[in-house]
């Protein structure tokens, strides 16, 4: 992706779960987390509990090698038609570009789509003025109310504070 902030240093949370693994039961084999940010060991134990394998996924905090391998196995659960639950905590608000949301959505459908899966999208709604503005170096955020990014989801319904997709 060719994003104008990267926002990698909003990643901070080494210890804290992320808000929407407290408010979901993984009923998958797999969990992809799209945008997993720099610490994943606390995410991975929680999903492991759950009895599902974590696949951590992120362009700008995980290594290239990795990235690669989480994509290899979202690729054979397509092909084997193993289904998988999708996570995008806070991601979508730190993107400046329509098109590279439009990227990101699509690719969050097919996985759902092709694995059989289901996906929950949370995103901070900042001020939700829907006023974009850079926060710091390297760092933006949209302002906009979770309801706007439905635009980009228009199979998914908002259930709980997340877009949900899939699992019917």
């Amino acid at each position: 992706m060719a994003q104008n902030y990267t926002s990698a240093n909003t990643s901070i949370n080494r210890t804290k779960l992320p808000a929407v693994y407290r408010k979901v039961t993984i009923t998958t084999p797999f969990v992809f987390d799209y945008g997993c940010g720099k610490y994943t060991e606390h995410i991975r134990d929680h999903c492991t509990e759950q009895n599902a394998y974590y696949l951590p996924y992120d362009p700008y905090n995980q290594p290239k090698s990795a990235n690669d391998g989480v994509l290899a196995m979202l690729n054979q659960c397509a092909e084997l038609h193993k289904p998988v639950t999708v996570i995008c905590s806070n991601v979508l608000n730190v993107i400046n570009s329509d098109h590279e949301l439009t990227i990101i959505a699509r690719n969050i459908r097919n996985i759902v789509r092709t694995t059989g899966g289901i996906a929950y999208i949370t995103v901070y709604e900042g001020d939700r003025s829907g006023v974009g503005r850079r926060t710091g170096e390297d760092q933006y955020q949209r302002n906009e109310p979770l309801r706007n990014y439905l635009r980009y989801f228009t199979d998914g319904k908002i259930r709980n504070g997340m877009i949900v997709i899939g699992g019917n």
